[in-house]
């Protein structure tokens, strides 16, 4: 008899309980398979939903092909236990330039890059990231009218525990 988490295959088990159990399984499965350049940025299935979003990220970046790896490796594990009565859909993808910044791991890439900062207390600063030391960005702040011509400088300083969300900013220029 399977067994997810010492819950017998055949018994009713509230869908949140087993949501949370195929979650944190492929948490496992994708560490184990991840090439140490790679990490996982976050899992996410929508209440009632038979998708299965996993977001991988590089510390320069992830292939298609990185990506297509994972997928086979982890869907084998879901087909392998049968995972749910109906067909699912797995996707594995990096996250997007769309979506926030989550692990402090993603930022080394973005130095040099425009960045849109939430702090905890809901205040937004919107700078360039020159430097990361130890868990201390150093941000270059924009001058609304000169941009980052102005004549003064200003640097400033987050802790990443301050940081509510952070959201690199695309230029098209």
């Amino acid at each position: 008899m399977k067994r997810i988490n010492n819950i017998e295959e055949g018994t009713k088990v509230p869908s949140f309980i087993l949501k949370m159990d195929i979650i944190e399984q492929l948490k496992v499965w994708a560490n184990e398979h991840l090439a140490s350049h790679l990490f996982l940025v976050s899992i996410e299935q929508k209440l009632g939903s038979k998708k299965i979003s996993v977001f991988v990220d590089g510390d320069n970046g992830v292939t298609i092909e990185e990506c297509r790896l994972l997928s086979k490796h982890l869907s084998g594990h879901l087909d392998e236990m049968e995972y749910g009565e109906e067909p699912y859909t797995l996707e594995v993808s990096s996250p997007g330039a769309e979506n926030p910044l989550k692990l402090f791991r993603q930022y080394n890439k973005h130095i040099g890059r425009e960045l849109l900062i939430t702090l905890t207390q809901n205040t937004e600063l919107l700078g360039r990231l020159e430097s990361i030391e130890g868990d201390i960005l150093t941000l270059h702040l924009k001058d609304k009218k000169k941009d980052y011509k102005a004549k003064e400088t200003i640097l400033k300083q987050i802790k990443f525990n301050d940081i509510k969300e952070s959201v690199v900013q695309l230029s098209f220029k």
